[in-house]
């Protein structure tokens, strides 16, 4: 059954203009078309539509596309070769299908190509050499699927790209080295994988780092040293890993540090001084491990501080018996303070009648929490 979307000739200047067409096939075997005009538009919206296929075709004979969106349809195959050496191509998604392969090479060919989001699709493996060439390429998305191993040397070649997502696959490992060939990384995404071990040393290139999610893997030990040469990095997200212990030393020229997440580990002893030039830190989270005592005087210059948990009612659990809280009073914006009932809290008594406190501590001396030494 073929079916036809109103397709006219537009008047323009008193001209009859023919308006070019887009042909696909939807989940009911229905062949539709659309027009697109492409003096008025430069993404071709193609999303949740239940295509099944695409006729490449007929949009390779409309100039001037940036943006193809095909996300959140249910293609299960699908062949790219028409878009082989198409000039003006960006953006092009594929986000939430179902393919389990593809061919990217007639994608080398696209020399504008940024951003190729293949997410929330079935892969299992996935050849990225055809990618070596793109070296405008700056987003590449394969979170969500089911990649157990990963060969990113093509990305060697990617020296613009910017962000990397492999987040929610089965990885157990993944070599970075050739990340060290793009010095504008700003994001690195892997979390929710089986990674045990991750070096990061690669990453001692890319100075303009700021975001890097590793939570949630089964990371024993990292090293944080190349970090350092990421003056304006931001975010760090390390919970839910198997670390024991982890020195924060690679994270005291990071004065921009924004959000450092430790949670749900089993390290024992922590030493945060890395931290106390870090004035711009608006969350620590180092609940769910096994300390026992911690110093919090580093905290005292971080007066952006709104969040620090040390306790979250994990199953295992931090067992602090005492703690001196006299440095967060200098975190005026410190609202949610997570702490065991258990923990006996002492602080400074010179602070007992201080103005303005922390909205965190105000309520811990509602509570008579706190014991002035």
């Amino acid at each position: 059954m073929y079916h036809s979307f109103s397709l006219f000739n537009n008047q323009r200047g008193g001209n009859a203009v023919e308006v070019p067409i887009v042909k696909y096939t939807d989940k009911d075997d229905i062949e539709r078309e659309i027009e697109f005009d492409n003096e008025e538009e430069d993404t071709l919206d193609l999303s949740k539509k239940k295509i099944i296929s695409v006729d490449f075709e007929s949009i390779v004979q409309i100039p001037n596309i940036i943006e193809i969106n095909l996300g959140g349809n249910v293609l299960e195959t699908i062949d790219l070769s028409p878009l082989r050496g198409y000039p003006t191509l960006a953006r092009f998604s594929l986000f939430k299908n179902k393919l389990k392969t593809i061919d990217l090479k007639p994608l080398a060919k696209c020399p504008n190509l940024q951003e190729l989001n293949l997410g929330t699709n079935q892969f299992d493996s996935i050849i990225l050499k055809p990618l070596n060439t793109s070296t405008n390429l700056r987003r590449l998305r394969l979170f969500n699927n089911n990649l157990s191993s990963i060969n990113i040397k093509p990305l060697s070649g990617c020296t613009s790209l910017e962000t990397l997502e492999i987040e929610n696959n089965d990885l157990s490992s993944i070599d970075l080295a050739p990340l060290s060939s793009c010095p504008n990384l700003l994001q690195l995404n892997l979390m929710y994988n089986k990674l045990t071990e991750i070096d990061t040393q690669p990453l001692a290139n890319c100075t303009k780092m700021k975001f890097l999610y590793l939570h949630h893997n089964q990371i024993q030990t990292i090293d944080l040293q190349p970090l350092s040469n990421c003056s304006d990095f931001r975010i760090l997200r390390l919970g839910g890993n198997q670390l024991e212990e982890i020195d924060l030393s690679g994270l005291s020229t990071c004065t921009e540090l924004r959000r450092l997440g430790l949670a749900m580990n089993r390290i024992h002893n922590l030493d945060i001084k890395s931290l106390k030039n870090a004035e711009s830190l608006s969350s620590l989270d180092i609940a769910g491990n096994r300390l026992t005592k911690i110093d919090l005087g580093p905290l005292e210059n971080c007066e952006e501080l709104g969040d620090l948990y040390l306790f979250s009612d994990h199953p295992d659990e931090n067992e602090f018996t005492t703690l001196d809280i006299s440095p967060l009073f200098n975190c005026a914006e410190l609202e949610d303070f997570g702490v065991s009932e258990e923990t006996e809290l002492k602080a400074d008594k010179n602070l007992q009648d201080e103005d303005d406190l922390p909205i965190a501590l105000e309520e811990l001396i509602e509570d008579n929490r706190i014991e002035w030494v």
